[in-house]
């Protein structure tokens, strides 16, 4: 699993600077958008639909986080 996505994604979530939370956003929202397109479309792999679950969600949550300021 890679995790560069996540690291992105976990620095965006902690950003409290109005200012600063528009990069990190876009820094993390374009880190997992490379990394779903990575990831195979084979529905029979459950470590691809696992991790694609995880960011489809993470991507739900930035939204969340950064409209909720």
């Amino acid at each position: 699993m890679h995790t560069d996505w996540m690291t992105a994604y976990y620095a965006a979530m902690c950003e409290h600077d109005p200012v600063k939370l528009e990069e990190s956003y876009e820094q993390a929202r374009h880190a997992i958008h490379n990394r779903l397109l990575e990831l195979g479309t084979d529905p029979a792999d459950p470590r691809e639909t696992h991790e694609r679950g995880e960011l489809e969600e993470a991507l739900r949550q930035l939204i969340i986080h950064k409209y909720k300021r």
